[in-house]
This record gives C-alpha cells, sequence and structure tokens, in this order.
C-alpha cells in the first residue's frame, strides 16, 4: 500500500502534473481542493488518475453546486480517491449559466475517465441542468422525461406555480401533509 500524504504535499504532486491548468488551491483541514478550468476537466481528471505518485482511481462522486446570482453560476466538485494510498483530492471547476432552457452550460463527460461519473453526470443533467459532451446515455435519470426544469437550480419555482408540464404543481408553503388528520 502507498503513503497517505499529507495535502500539502498532495498539492506540490498535483501541481507538477497539472501545470498552468492548476488555477487556484486550498488544503484546509488538511484537505485538499483544487479549482482548474471547465475546458480541461478530462484532461485534468485523466492526468490526476495516471500521474506517479497520485493515481486518483475512483470517482467518489461528483456534484453541482448553484450559486445563483454569481456568476459563473455552477461549481461542478469531482471527489477523487486512491484506492492504494487512500489519499483524496477534491477538483473543481466552474460553469457560466447560458442563461436559456433550449441551450444548456456544457461540459466534457468523463464517463470514459471514471465509470462512476456516468451517473453522476445523468443527475446533475436532470437536477441542475447541465449538458454534459460525449456521454453515451445522457437522459434524465431520477424525474420523468417530461418534467419541466431542473428542481436543484436555486431559481426553481418552489411558490405553488406549475411545476412541469402535467400541470402538477408544487405545495404551498403552509401546506399541512399529516397522514393522521382527516
Amino acid at each position: 500500500m502507498a503513503e497517505l500524504k499529507t495535502a500539502e504535499q498532495l498539492l506540490e504532486l498535483a501541481g507538477i502534473a497539472l501545470g498552468s491548468l492548476l488555477l487556484e488551491s486550498s488544503t484546509a483541514a488538511d484537505d485538499l481542493s483544487i479549482l482548474v478550468p471547465a475546458n480541461s476537466i478530462r484532461d485534468v481528471l485523466t492526468t490526476l488518475r495516471d500521474a506517479d505518485g497520485l493515481k486518483f482511481d475512483l470517482m467518489s462522486y461528483m456534484t453541482v453546486v448553484d450559486y445563483t446570482p454569481q456568476e459563473p453560476r455552477f461549481e461542478l466538485v469531482y471527489d477523487l480517491y486512491s484506492v492504494d494510498s487512500a489519499n483524496r483530492i477534491r477538483v473543481r471547476c466552474r460553469l457560466a449559466d447560458s442563461g436559456s432552457e433550449d441551450k444548456l452550460p456544457e461540459i466534457d463527460s468523463v464517463s470514459e475517465v471514471f465509470a462512476t461519473a456516468d451517473w453522476h453526470e445523468r443527475e446533475a443533467y436532470d437536477l441542475f441542468g447541465i449538458h454534459f459532451r460525449g456521454h453515451p446515455n445522457l437522459r434524465r435519470i431520477l424525474l420523468p422525461e417530461n418534467w419541466d426544469g431542473h428542481p436543484l437550480r436555486r431559481d426553481y419555482p418552489y411558490d405553488g406555480k406549475p411545476a412541469w408540464k402535467l400541470g402538477a404543481s408544487v405545495a404551498e408553503p403552509d401546506a399541512k401533509f399529516d397522514i393522521l388528520d382527516n
């Protein structure tokens, strides 16, 4: 088993491997988080998977943070883990909002780099409306195909407006759903 490294040691190795693609970093609480350009995400994750001394061979999860009204609006977060050394790194990149449901924000799929990305990218597409170029099966995973919108976006209508095309609406804030009440 390889040696568990500190966040500073991992940052040094990642900096050597990534060069100018490493835009920002944080080692708070001995937890390494790096920011990289969104247009290089596939190359960055492939490098972190294959580079000597790093070998991050498992993508534990990928998620999205919506920073509305800030631009770039979205931050994608990839958590990578090395099974051999138990090291972990968080890789972040930012995407601007297109401002239109007809043209979703786009980033390259990494499902060919990490098999676990397949479902995580489908979930991010379904709930945040991020389009993953090159994904082998990009379609909704949790919601019906005819669902209108992306419910984890901060501007999704939770105020009783129609939430999807078939006429269902989100409950009013003061609605009570107690199964014991008749």
